[in-house]
């Protein structure tokens, strides 16, 4: 029985460096990042260092066009390269293995400038380059090139700081969201009386709009679109209520008398809280991701 093709494997295959959960070097003439670690997300994460500049949008087509048979569940591509993640089977590597061997080859045939050009300038490193490190991917660049792009990080790390934070205009994108989603509980309590998702759906969307509206990324974000939206779903889920027991009176007796109505509604007012809890949760991941400073994940290295 043939062993499987593991990322140790691959790595030696082509003469790559293994670190953790990753291998990088260089593969069919691109300086390459493959890092693969199953409880991540995404699980396994493929960079291919090459200047796009300029050619962007072609090299967004080719990955949109072959997104099926290169078998992709994302991808993107930015100034120094393009990053995809493949949906994984059995037999990663060998998937690894197919994938960057079609992207280099399509690389290759466009003209876009391998291991010995400069990502940043696209010029040839007629020096080799310094070995440098930026969000945990490994390649080579002109130091003059790798200094500039530090300081236009921090620059514009400094300006995101000192940007307004535009908490009113913010808010009330945070209002429309919430309102959104209650009416997303209403609609959903009246074709199958479980409606608890209206909440997450509020949460999100009232995140959503807060950045539309123009509204900063900070701590008071995560709170407004978390309690506006659970105050408004409350609201409805009380509404709701009402209407069906046909005022206070008729909702204490209904809620007094337990059975399925009972039932239904404790089960929406649970749910409303764990869905607006989980959405927000996910609001509070974004919030802390964007604090993270690109500059601080630049560093020189002699790795690569």
């Amino acid at each position: 029985m043939k062993a499987k093709f593991r990322l140790g494997d691959f790595a030696e295959k082509y003469g790559l460096k293994v670190g953790k959960h990753c291998c990088f070097g260089v593969f069919e003439g691109y300086r390459v990042h493959i890092k693969y670690a199953a409880m991540a997300n995404p699980a396994c994460l493929i960079t291919v260092v090459t200047d796009t500049k300029g050619r962007d949008k072609d090299l967004e087509k080719y990955l949109e066009k072959n997104k099926k048979e290169l078998k992709l569940t994302n991808f993107g591509v930015v100034g120094i390269g393009l990053m995809v993640s493949p949906q994984l089977y059995l037999n990663i590597f060998s998937q690894v293995e197919k994938i960057l061997g079609k992207i280099t080859a399509y690389l290759k045939k466009a003209g876009f400038p391998g291991a010995e050009y400069c990502p940043y300038c696209g010029a040839r490193m007629e020096d080799g380059g310094i070995g440098m490190a930026e969000s945990g991917i490994l390649f080579r660049a002109h130091a003059a090139c790798y200094e500039r792009a530090l300081a236009e990080a921090k620059k514009r790390e400094e300006a995101n700081l000192a940007a307004p934070a535009r908490k009113l205009a913010g808010t009330g994108g945070c209002l429309l969201g919430a309102l959104v989603g209650a009416a997303a509980f209403v609609l959903m309590y009246l074709w199958w009386n479980f409606a608890a998702l209206g909440a997450a759906a509020g949460v999100l969307l009232a995140s959503y709009f807060y950045g539309r509206f123009g509204g900063k990324n900070t701590p008071y974000k995560v709170a407004a679109c978390t309690l506006f939206p659970l105050a408004f779903t409350l609201i409805a889920c009380a509404g709701c209520l009402l209407a069906d027991a046909g005022g206070w009176q008729g909702a204490v007796s209904l809620l007094s008398a337990g059975g399925k109505e009972f039932t239904m509604f404790l089960l929406n007012l649970i749910f409303v809280f764990v869905f607006g809890l989980v959405a927000a949760a996910y609001v509070l991941f974004s919030y802390l991701r964007s604090r993270k400073k690109i500059s601080a994940n630049m560093r020189r290295t002699e790795e690569v």
